[in-house]
Protein backbone atom coordinates (compact mmCIF):
# COMPACT_ATOMS: atom_id res chain seq x y z
CA UNK A 1 0.00 0.00 0.00
CA UNK A 2 1.20 3.31 -0.81
CA UNK A 3 1.99 6.15 2.45
CA UNK A 4 0.10 9.29 2.07
CA UNK A 5 1.64 12.25 3.22
CA UNK A 6 -1.34 12.58 5.75
CA UNK A 7 -0.73 9.32 7.25
CA UNK A 8 1.40 10.82 10.23
CA UNK A 9 0.74 14.53 12.36
CA UNK A 10 2.28 16.80 10.72
CA UNK A 11 4.75 18.60 12.24
CA UNK A 12 5.42 22.69 12.82
CA UNK A 13 8.54 24.08 10.57
CA UNK A 14 10.43 26.71 12.16
CA UNK A 15 9.93 29.57 9.90
CA UNK A 16 12.48 32.29 8.96
CA UNK A 17 14.08 33.53 11.38
CA UNK A 18 17.06 36.48 11.79
CA UNK A 19 18.61 33.58 13.37
CA UNK A 20 18.35 31.36 10.23
CA UNK A 21 19.60 34.22 7.31
CA UNK A 22 21.86 33.53 5.42
CA UNK A 23 24.34 35.74 7.08
CA UNK A 24 24.14 34.48 10.54
CA UNK A 25 24.80 31.03 9.28
CA UNK A 26 27.78 32.16 7.84
CA UNK A 27 29.09 34.11 10.85
CA UNK A 28 27.92 30.66 12.79
CA UNK A 29 30.17 28.58 10.62
CA UNK A 30 33.43 30.79 11.03
CA UNK A 31 32.84 31.80 14.49
CA UNK A 32 32.55 27.88 15.21
CA UNK A 33 34.63 26.04 12.77
CA UNK A 34 33.05 23.34 11.36
CA UNK A 35 35.26 19.56 11.65
CA UNK A 36 34.86 18.78 7.37
CA UNK A 37 36.12 15.56 6.33
CA UNK A 38 36.06 13.55 3.34
CA UNK A 39 32.95 11.49 3.03
CA UNK A 40 33.14 8.40 1.40
CA UNK A 41 29.54 7.81 0.42
CA UNK A 42 29.35 11.41 -1.20
CA UNK A 43 32.28 10.15 -4.05
CA UNK A 44 31.42 9.99 -7.53
CA UNK A 45 32.61 6.20 -7.69
CA UNK A 46 30.03 5.41 -4.76
CA UNK A 47 27.05 7.35 -6.48
CA UNK A 48 27.96 5.32 -9.95
CA UNK A 49 28.44 2.08 -8.57
CA UNK A 50 24.56 2.09 -6.57
CA UNK A 51 23.05 3.48 -9.39
CA UNK A 52 24.98 0.99 -12.26
CA UNK A 53 24.23 -1.94 -9.74
CA UNK A 54 20.06 -0.43 -9.77
CA UNK A 55 20.47 -0.69 -13.47
CA UNK A 56 21.43 3.03 -14.77
CA UNK A 57 23.58 4.11 -16.72
CA UNK A 58 24.98 6.95 -14.46
CA UNK A 59 27.95 9.45 -16.27
CA UNK A 60 31.34 8.02 -16.21
CA UNK A 61 33.40 8.74 -12.93
CA UNK A 62 36.22 9.81 -14.60
CA UNK A 63 35.09 12.93 -16.30
CA UNK A 64 32.41 13.56 -14.60
CA UNK A 65 31.50 17.15 -13.68
CA UNK A 66 30.15 17.38 -9.22
CA UNK A 67 28.64 19.81 -7.44
CA UNK A 68 28.86 19.93 -3.61
CA UNK A 69 26.40 22.16 -1.86
CA UNK A 70 27.82 23.66 1.40
CA UNK A 71 30.93 22.55 0.73
CA UNK A 72 32.75 24.30 3.79
CA UNK A 73 36.78 23.88 2.97
CA UNK A 74 36.65 21.70 0.44
CA UNK A 75 37.15 18.81 2.48
CA UNK A 76 35.22 16.50 1.12
CA UNK A 77 35.86 18.03 -2.95
CA UNK A 78 39.70 18.35 -2.86
CA UNK A 79 40.47 14.68 -2.37
CA UNK A 80 37.91 14.01 -5.17
CA UNK A 81 39.46 16.55 -7.60
CA UNK A 82 43.02 14.99 -6.52
CA UNK A 83 42.15 11.44 -7.82
CA UNK A 84 40.34 12.02 -10.60
CA UNK A 85 42.24 14.66 -12.52
CA UNK A 86 39.63 14.38 -15.75
CA UNK A 87 36.75 15.13 -13.72
CA UNK A 88 35.64 19.02 -12.55
CA UNK A 89 34.47 19.63 -9.43
CA UNK A 90 32.58 22.90 -8.32
CA UNK A 91 32.04 23.46 -4.10
CA UNK A 92 29.86 26.66 -3.25
CA UNK A 93 29.52 27.76 0.78
CA UNK A 94 28.34 30.91 2.78
CA UNK A 95 31.13 31.00 4.71
CA UNK A 96 34.28 33.40 3.41
CA UNK A 97 36.78 31.88 5.74
CA UNK A 98 36.08 28.00 4.64
CA UNK A 99 36.18 28.82 1.28
CA UNK A 100 39.24 31.11 1.39
CA UNK A 101 40.78 28.09 3.72
CA UNK A 102 39.88 25.55 0.69
CA UNK A 103 41.94 27.68 -1.69
CA UNK A 104 44.81 27.61 -0.17
CA UNK A 105 45.20 23.97 0.17
CA UNK A 106 44.10 24.09 -3.78
CA UNK A 107 46.98 26.09 -4.39
CA UNK A 108 49.39 24.50 -2.54
CA UNK A 109 48.52 21.04 -3.97
CA UNK A 110 48.24 22.65 -7.53
CA UNK A 111 44.76 21.69 -8.66
CA UNK A 112 43.25 23.18 -11.55
CA UNK A 113 40.11 21.19 -11.67
CA UNK A 114 38.55 22.44 -8.29
CA UNK A 115 36.79 25.41 -7.89
CA UNK A 116 35.31 26.92 -4.24
CA UNK A 117 32.96 29.44 -4.32
CA UNK A 118 31.26 31.84 -2.26
CA UNK A 119 27.71 31.76 -3.46
CA UNK A 120 24.44 31.02 -2.52
CA UNK A 121 23.19 27.51 -3.47
CA UNK A 122 19.61 29.42 -4.55
CA UNK A 123 21.41 31.47 -6.62
CA UNK A 124 24.33 29.71 -8.00
CA UNK A 125 25.93 31.30 -10.94
CA UNK A 126 24.57 29.45 -14.49
CA UNK A 127 28.02 29.94 -15.67
CA UNK A 128 29.10 26.93 -13.78
CA UNK A 129 27.23 24.79 -15.96
CA UNK A 130 24.91 21.50 -15.28
CA UNK A 131 26.27 18.35 -13.19
CA UNK A 132 26.97 15.04 -13.08
CA UNK A 133 26.38 14.13 -9.48
CA UNK A 134 25.89 16.74 -6.82
CA UNK A 135 26.13 16.52 -3.11
CA UNK A 136 24.49 17.96 -0.13
CA UNK A 137 25.69 16.47 2.84
CA UNK A 138 24.46 18.45 6.09
CA UNK A 139 22.39 20.88 4.32
CA UNK A 140 18.99 19.42 3.76
CA UNK A 141 17.68 19.47 7.80
CA UNK A 142 19.83 22.49 8.69
CA UNK A 143 18.39 24.95 5.94
CA UNK A 144 15.27 27.27 6.04
CA UNK A 145 12.55 25.70 3.95
CA UNK A 146 13.19 27.91 0.96
CA UNK A 147 16.66 26.89 0.94
CA UNK A 148 15.64 23.27 1.10
CA UNK A 149 12.82 24.42 -2.41
CA UNK A 150 16.42 25.92 -3.63
CA UNK A 151 18.20 23.28 -3.26
CA UNK A 152 15.94 20.82 -5.32
CA UNK A 153 14.91 23.45 -7.45
CA UNK A 154 18.82 23.51 -8.16
CA UNK A 155 18.87 19.84 -8.77
CA UNK A 156 16.29 19.92 -11.54
CA UNK A 157 17.55 22.18 -13.23
CA UNK A 158 21.50 22.00 -13.16
CA UNK A 159 21.38 17.68 -12.60
CA UNK A 160 22.34 15.72 -15.56
CA UNK A 161 19.15 13.75 -17.46
CA UNK A 162 21.32 10.77 -15.66
CA UNK A 163 22.72 12.46 -13.12
CA UNK A 164 22.59 10.97 -9.22
CA UNK A 165 22.14 13.52 -6.02
CA UNK A 166 22.91 13.06 -2.71
CA UNK A 167 21.19 14.23 0.40
CA UNK A 168 21.50 13.61 3.81
CA UNK A 169 19.13 14.59 6.48
CA UNK A 170 17.96 13.96 10.24
CA UNK A 171 15.27 11.27 9.93
CA UNK A 172 12.15 10.28 12.35
CA UNK A 173 11.25 8.63 13.96
CA UNK A 174 14.33 8.05 15.53
CA UNK A 175 15.17 12.17 16.01
CA UNK A 176 12.28 11.90 18.82
CA UNK A 177 14.36 11.84 21.39
CA UNK A 178 17.04 14.03 19.90
CA UNK A 179 14.68 16.65 19.53
CA UNK A 180 14.03 16.07 23.12
CA UNK A 181 17.34 16.83 24.06
CA UNK A 182 17.86 20.17 21.71
CA UNK A 183 14.50 21.66 23.12
CA UNK A 184 15.95 21.38 26.50
CA UNK A 185 19.90 22.73 25.48
CA UNK A 186 17.96 25.66 23.68
CA UNK A 187 16.03 26.62 26.50
CA UNK A 188 19.41 27.48 28.73
CA UNK A 189 21.14 28.72 26.00
CA UNK A 190 19.10 30.57 23.76
CA UNK A 191 19.77 33.75 25.81
CA UNK A 192 23.29 33.68 25.32
CA UNK A 193 25.06 35.73 22.68
CA UNK A 194 28.58 34.43 22.91
CA UNK A 195 29.43 31.18 21.08
CA UNK A 196 31.54 29.86 22.93
CA UNK A 197 29.93 30.56 25.72
CA UNK A 198 27.07 28.57 24.55
CA UNK A 199 28.72 25.83 23.95
CA UNK A 200 30.21 25.60 27.13
CA UNK A 201 26.83 25.94 28.88
CA UNK A 202 24.91 23.56 26.66
CA UNK A 203 27.97 21.00 27.49
CA UNK A 204 27.14 21.56 31.42
CA UNK A 205 23.85 21.65 31.61
CA UNK A 206 23.91 17.94 29.19
CA UNK A 207 26.58 16.50 31.95
CA UNK A 208 23.89 17.47 34.70
CA UNK A 209 21.13 15.75 33.40
CA UNK A 210 23.38 12.93 32.18
CA UNK A 211 24.28 12.34 35.56
CA UNK A 212 21.50 13.21 37.01
CA UNK A 213 20.33 10.04 38.89
CA UNK A 214 17.51 7.55 38.48
CA UNK A 215 14.53 8.33 35.96
CA UNK A 216 11.07 8.57 37.04
CA UNK A 217 9.86 6.30 34.04
CA UNK A 218 12.95 3.61 32.65
CA UNK A 219 11.32 4.76 29.05
CA UNK A 220 13.20 8.51 29.92
CA UNK A 221 16.43 6.58 29.89
CA UNK A 222 16.77 7.18 26.43
CA UNK A 223 16.72 11.01 26.64
CA UNK A 224 18.81 10.55 29.55
CA UNK A 225 21.19 8.54 27.11
CA UNK A 226 21.06 10.99 24.93
CA UNK A 227 22.22 13.49 27.00
CA UNK A 228 25.46 11.35 27.58
CA UNK A 229 26.31 11.57 24.56
CA UNK A 230 25.45 15.13 23.92
CA UNK A 231 28.46 15.58 26.35
CA UNK A 232 31.28 14.39 24.76
CA UNK A 233 30.50 15.51 21.23
CA UNK A 234 33.01 17.50 19.45
CA UNK A 235 32.27 21.34 19.87
CA UNK A 236 31.61 21.17 15.97
CA UNK A 237 28.96 18.01 16.61
CA UNK A 238 27.51 19.95 19.21
CA UNK A 239 27.37 23.84 17.68
CA UNK A 240 26.05 22.79 14.28
CA UNK A 241 24.01 19.85 14.91
CA UNK A 242 22.29 19.64 18.34
CA UNK A 243 22.37 23.36 18.52
CA UNK A 244 21.67 23.97 14.77
CA UNK A 245 18.57 26.53 13.79
CA UNK A 246 17.32 25.37 11.87
CA UNK A 247 17.70 21.82 12.51
CA UNK A 248 14.38 19.95 11.48
CA UNK A 249 14.45 15.84 11.07
CA UNK A 250 11.72 14.59 8.77
CA UNK A 251 9.85 11.32 7.91
CA UNK A 252 11.04 9.42 4.86
CA UNK A 253 7.57 9.95 3.04
CA UNK A 254 7.83 14.01 3.34
CA UNK A 255 11.27 13.87 2.13
CA UNK A 256 10.64 11.67 -1.23
CA UNK A 257 7.34 14.04 -1.53
CA UNK A 258 9.35 16.91 -0.83
CA UNK A 259 11.88 15.47 -3.79
CA UNK A 260 8.66 14.96 -6.31
CA UNK A 261 7.51 18.44 -6.35
CA UNK A 262 10.34 19.18 -8.10
CA UNK A 263 10.58 16.20 -10.98
CA UNK A 264 13.04 13.95 -8.28
CA UNK A 265 12.82 10.73 -7.64
CA UNK A 266 14.45 8.52 -4.67
CA UNK A 267 16.69 5.80 -5.76
CA UNK A 268 18.26 4.16 -2.81
CA UNK A 269 20.49 5.05 0.15
CA UNK A 270 24.24 5.09 -0.17
CA UNK A 271 24.71 2.48 2.31
CA UNK A 272 23.00 0.39 0.28
CA UNK A 273 23.05 -2.43 3.20
CA UNK A 274 21.07 0.03 5.10
CA UNK A 275 17.61 -0.88 2.89
CA UNK A 276 17.87 -4.19 4.12
CA UNK A 277 15.98 -6.20 6.52
CA UNK A 278 18.40 -8.05 8.24
CA UNK A 279 18.50 -8.60 11.53
CA UNK A 280 14.55 -7.92 11.72
CA UNK A 281 12.28 -10.68 13.22
CA UNK A 282 10.45 -13.08 10.53
CA UNK A 283 6.89 -11.37 11.43
CA UNK A 284 8.83 -7.56 10.04
CA UNK A 285 10.81 -8.78 7.12
CA UNK A 286 7.48 -10.24 6.28
CA UNK A 287 5.33 -6.68 6.83
CA UNK A 288 8.34 -5.30 4.61
CA UNK A 289 7.89 -7.56 1.85
CA UNK A 290 3.91 -6.54 1.47
CA UNK A 291 4.81 -3.18 0.90
CA UNK A 292 5.74 -0.94 -2.00
CA UNK A 293 9.30 0.47 -2.25
CA UNK A 294 8.44 3.99 -0.97
CA UNK A 295 6.24 2.42 2.22
CA UNK A 296 9.08 -0.44 2.69
CA UNK A 297 12.03 2.44 3.43
CA UNK A 298 9.59 4.24 5.91
CA UNK A 299 8.41 1.30 7.54
CA UNK A 300 11.52 0.20 8.02
CA UNK A 301 12.89 3.40 9.37
CA UNK A 302 9.76 2.91 12.02
CA UNK A 303 10.90 -0.71 12.90
CA UNK A 304 14.69 0.22 12.71
CA UNK A 305 13.86 3.64 14.88
CA UNK A 306 16.20 5.49 12.26
CA UNK A 307 17.59 8.98 12.81
CA UNK A 308 19.80 9.87 9.97
CA UNK A 309 19.74 8.92 6.26
CA UNK A 310 21.99 9.69 2.95
CA UNK A 311 19.49 9.24 0.48
CA UNK A 312 20.22 8.98 -3.65
CA UNK A 313 18.05 10.69 -5.84
CA UNK A 314 17.52 11.04 -9.64
CA UNK A 315 14.87 12.33 -11.73
CA UNK A 316 11.56 11.11 -11.98
CA UNK A 317 11.55 10.72 -15.70
CA UNK A 318 15.11 9.14 -15.96
CA UNK A 319 13.95 5.59 -16.26
CA UNK A 320 11.59 2.58 -15.16
CA UNK A 321 11.73 1.77 -11.47
CA UNK A 322 14.86 0.17 -10.51
CA UNK A 323 16.18 -3.16 -9.81
CA UNK A 324 19.20 -4.71 -8.67
CA UNK A 325 21.28 -5.85 -11.94
CA UNK A 326 24.03 -8.75 -10.49
CA UNK A 327 25.20 -9.03 -14.05
CA UNK A 328 26.54 -6.14 -14.00
CA UNK A 329 29.25 -7.11 -10.88
CA UNK A 330 30.90 -8.71 -13.95
CA UNK A 331 32.48 -5.36 -15.17
CA UNK A 332 32.47 -4.43 -11.72
CA UNK A 333 36.02 -4.35 -9.15
CA UNK A 334 35.48 -5.73 -5.72
CA UNK A 335 37.43 -4.84 -2.42
CA UNK A 336 36.64 -5.81 1.12
CA UNK A 337 34.69 -3.45 3.13
CA UNK A 338 35.91 -2.67 6.94
CA UNK A 339 32.87 -4.94 8.39
CA UNK A 340 34.62 -7.76 6.36
CA UNK A 341 38.29 -6.92 7.48
CA UNK A 342 36.81 -6.30 10.99
CA UNK A 343 35.54 -9.92 11.06
CA UNK A 344 38.46 -10.99 10.33
CA UNK A 345 40.50 -9.63 13.32
CA UNK A 346 37.40 -11.20 15.44
CA UNK A 347 37.92 -14.82 13.98
CA UNK A 348 34.49 -14.54 12.49
CA UNK A 349 35.10 -15.19 8.39
CA UNK A 350 33.56 -18.31 8.42
CA UNK A 351 30.12 -16.61 10.31
CA UNK A 352 29.54 -14.64 6.78
CA UNK A 353 30.69 -17.12 4.84
CA UNK A 354 28.31 -19.82 6.35
CA UNK A 355 25.67 -16.40 5.35
CA UNK A 356 26.60 -16.73 2.11
CA UNK A 357 25.92 -20.20 1.20
CA UNK A 358 22.93 -22.01 0.72
CA UNK A 359 21.28 -23.25 4.00
CA UNK A 360 23.35 -26.12 5.30
CA UNK A 361 26.54 -25.20 3.28
CA UNK A 362 29.79 -25.16 5.35
CA UNK A 363 30.97 -22.28 3.33
CA UNK A 364 34.39 -23.01 2.83
CA UNK A 365 34.50 -22.02 -0.51
CA UNK A 366 33.59 -19.13 0.03
CA UNK A 367 35.47 -18.15 3.13
CA UNK A 368 38.35 -18.46 0.47
CA UNK A 369 37.04 -15.69 -1.46
CA UNK A 370 36.10 -13.84 1.38
CA UNK A 371 40.14 -14.48 2.76
CA UNK A 372 41.23 -13.56 -0.66
CA UNK A 373 39.35 -10.34 -1.23
CA UNK A 374 40.75 -9.79 2.74
CA UNK A 375 44.49 -10.65 1.83
CA UNK A 376 43.80 -7.94 -1.40
CA UNK A 377 42.73 -5.11 0.94
CA UNK A 378 42.55 -2.16 0.14
CA UNK A 379 43.36 -3.55 -3.25
CA UNK A 380 39.60 -3.56 -5.30
CA UNK A 381 40.12 -7.04 -7.44
CA UNK A 382 38.65 -7.49 -10.93
CA UNK A 383 35.85 -10.09 -10.65
CA UNK A 384 38.20 -12.24 -13.29
CA UNK A 385 41.22 -11.66 -10.82
CA UNK A 386 39.14 -13.46 -8.23
CA UNK A 387 37.71 -16.02 -10.34
CA UNK A 388 41.00 -17.35 -11.11
CA UNK A 389 42.23 -17.84 -7.53
CA UNK A 390 42.81 -21.23 -6.21
CA UNK A 391 40.29 -22.61 -4.00
CA UNK A 392 37.10 -21.07 -5.65
CA UNK A 393 36.39 -24.24 -7.88
CA UNK A 394 33.33 -25.45 -5.79
CA UNK A 395 31.63 -22.15 -5.30
CA UNK A 396 27.77 -22.86 -4.21
CA UNK A 397 26.03 -20.68 -6.34
CA UNK A 398 27.78 -18.11 -9.46
CA UNK A 399 30.16 -15.56 -8.45
CA UNK A 400 27.69 -12.50 -9.24
CA UNK A 401 25.37 -13.59 -7.18
CA UNK A 402 27.13 -14.28 -3.69
CA UNK A 403 29.22 -11.29 -4.76
CA UNK A 404 25.76 -9.49 -4.69
CA UNK A 405 24.35 -11.03 -1.80
CA UNK A 406 27.51 -9.87 -0.06
CA UNK A 407 27.61 -6.23 -1.63
CA UNK A 408 23.92 -5.88 -0.33
CA UNK A 409 24.99 -7.32 3.11
CA UNK A 410 27.68 -4.55 3.66
CA UNK A 411 30.65 -7.87 3.77
CA UNK A 412 32.37 -6.44 0.34
CA UNK A 413 32.51 -2.96 -1.71
CA UNK A 414 31.70 -2.05 -5.23
CA UNK A 415 33.49 -0.22 -7.96
CA UNK A 416 32.65 0.84 -11.27
CA UNK A 417 35.88 3.43 -11.05
CA UNK A 418 38.50 1.51 -8.69
CA UNK A 419 40.92 3.39 -6.77
CA UNK A 420 44.33 3.63 -7.75
CA UNK A 421 46.89 2.76 -5.09
CA UNK A 422 49.63 0.63 -3.87
CA UNK A 423 48.57 -2.48 -2.16
CA UNK A 424 52.14 -2.59 -0.68
CA UNK A 425 55.16 -0.18 0.08
CA UNK A 426 57.40 0.31 -2.85
CA UNK A 427 61.57 0.83 -2.55
CA UNK A 428 60.77 4.66 -3.01
CA UNK A 429 57.13 5.20 -2.22
CA UNK A 430 54.77 7.77 -2.96
CA UNK A 431 52.13 9.12 -0.06
CA UNK A 432 49.00 11.35 -1.78
CA UNK A 433 50.10 15.20 -1.67
CA UNK A 434 46.78 15.59 0.35
CA UNK A 435 48.14 13.39 2.71
CA UNK A 436 51.57 14.59 3.03
CA UNK A 437 49.96 18.09 2.87
CA UNK A 438 47.59 17.59 6.10
CA UNK A 439 50.45 15.60 8.11
CA UNK A 440 52.57 18.55 8.24
CA UNK A 441 49.74 20.25 10.71
CA UNK A 442 47.26 17.79 11.87
CA UNK A 443 47.01 14.56 13.20
CA UNK A 444 43.96 13.37 10.58
CA UNK A 445 44.60 12.91 6.73
CA UNK A 446 42.81 11.46 4.04
CA UNK A 447 43.27 7.89 2.30
CA UNK A 448 43.07 7.70 -1.42
CA UNK A 449 39.83 5.74 -0.61
CA UNK A 450 38.20 9.06 0.53
CA UNK A 451 38.16 8.45 4.07
CA UNK A 452 39.41 10.14 7.13
CA UNK A 453 42.47 8.32 8.63
CA UNK A 454 43.52 9.49 12.25
CA UNK A 455 47.52 9.63 12.70
CA UNK A 456 48.24 9.93 16.34
CA UNK A 457 52.12 9.49 16.58
CA UNK A 458 54.04 12.26 15.70
CA UNK A 459 57.15 10.32 14.01
CA UNK A 460 54.33 8.36 11.62
CA UNK A 461 53.05 11.79 10.75
CA UNK A 462 56.83 13.27 9.71
CA UNK A 463 57.96 10.02 7.74
CA UNK A 464 54.17 10.44 5.75
CA UNK A 465 55.80 14.44 4.95
CA UNK A 466 58.83 12.57 3.58
CA UNK A 467 57.26 10.09 1.17
CA UNK A 468 57.08 12.06 -2.09
CA UNK A 469 59.08 9.43 -4.33
CA UNK A 470 62.90 10.52 -3.89
CA UNK A 471 63.76 8.50 -0.88
CA UNK A 472 64.20 5.09 -0.54
CA UNK A 473 63.95 2.89 2.64
CA UNK A 474 67.83 3.69 3.44
CA UNK A 475 67.32 7.47 3.04
CA UNK A 476 63.95 6.82 4.66
CA UNK A 477 65.53 5.71 7.76
CA UNK A 478 68.26 8.14 7.83
CA UNK A 479 66.22 10.96 7.85
CA UNK A 480 64.15 9.62 10.77
CA UNK A 481 67.17 8.70 12.51
CA UNK A 482 67.51 11.64 15.70
CA UNK A 483 64.48 12.26 17.98
CA UNK A 484 63.01 9.68 19.24
CA UNK A 485 65.21 7.01 17.98
CA UNK A 486 68.26 8.85 19.05
CA UNK A 487 71.19 6.90 17.82
CA UNK A 488 69.15 3.97 16.74
CA UNK A 489 69.90 3.61 13.11
CA UNK A 490 68.35 0.07 13.43
CA UNK A 491 65.41 0.72 15.50
CA UNK A 492 64.81 3.95 12.37
CA UNK A 493 64.80 1.19 9.70
CA UNK A 494 62.16 -0.85 11.66
CA UNK A 495 60.11 1.86 12.34
CA UNK A 496 60.23 2.91 8.72
CA UNK A 497 59.39 -0.38 7.12
CA UNK A 498 56.54 -0.99 10.27
CA UNK A 499 55.15 2.37 9.21
CA UNK A 500 54.92 1.82 5.24
CA UNK A 501 53.20 -1.63 6.13
CA UNK A 502 50.61 0.22 7.70
CA UNK A 503 50.42 3.16 5.28
CA UNK A 504 49.88 0.87 2.33
CA UNK A 505 47.00 -1.08 4.53
CA UNK A 506 45.66 2.56 5.10
CA UNK A 507 45.45 2.99 1.41
CA UNK A 508 47.71 6.02 1.65
CA UNK A 509 50.48 5.30 -0.78
CA UNK A 510 49.82 5.83 -4.67
CA UNK A 511 50.53 2.70 -7.35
Amino acid sequence: MALRDDRLPRRKIRSVTPESTNAVLAQRYDAIAYDAIAHPLTHPNRLATVATFLGMSPPAVATCRVLEVGCNDGANLIPMALTLPGAQFVGCDLSPRAIEAGRVTIDALGLSNVTLVEEDLAALSPLHGTFDYIVAHGVYSWVPPAVRDSLFALAKARLAPSGVMFVSFNALPGCRVRQAAWEILHFHVDRIADPRARLDAARTLAKIIAEGGKVLHEADEATRAEFRAIAERTDSALFHDDLAVPNDPVYFHEFVAHAGRFGLRYLAEAELHSMSGAGLSADARAFLSSQDPISREQYLDFVRMRRFRQSLLRHEDSGTPLTMHPQRIVAMHVAADGSLLRAAAAGKVAELARGLDPPGGGGGPVRALLEALIRGSPLALAPEEIAAMPGLDGLPRPLAAILTDAYVAGIVNLHVHPPVLAGVAGDRPVASPLARWQARSQEDVTSLLHARVHLPDANARRLLTLLDGTRDRAELGAAMHGGAFRDDRAMAAAFVNHALEQFARLALLEA
